[in-house]
């Protein structure tokens, strides 16, 4: 599993987007104007990242993308680790590591 206690590896899926996001250095705008047809908790968020761009619906700690098709794997997934894998295309003991220095940046306060 890697160098983590079960309790980092969940402080580090549980690292809030807009976190993650900032840490990497990523460019991110909520879209005001998307209202889910099925939850009225998703947002939906367009990041920028390493020349990519990405258009995320984030339903609590779930989200999709929406600029992949639905018939492809890799869509979406739960969690800041997923996140960061799929954005960065780092491995998992790598975005494990992102989003605990992302949660470290925070000095804590999530």
């Amino acid at each position: 599993m890697g160098p983590w206690t079960a309790e980092e590896i969940e402080l580090a899926r549980g690292v809030p987007f807009y976190v993650l996001l900032r840490f990497i250095g990523a460019y991110y705008k909520l879209d005001r104007e998307y209202r889910s047809a099925t939850s009225g908790d998703s947002i939906r968020v367009l990041v920028g990242y390493g020349g990519r761009d990405f258009r995320f619906v984030f339903t609590n700690e779930k989200w999709v993308n929406e600029l992949i098709p639905p018939s492809k794997r890799g869509r979406g997934g739960a969690g800041a680790i997923d996140l960061a894998a799929h954005i960065t295309g780092l491995d998992f003991v790598r975005s494990v590591k992102i989003c605990i220095d992302a949660h470290e940046s925070t000095d804590g306060t999530l």
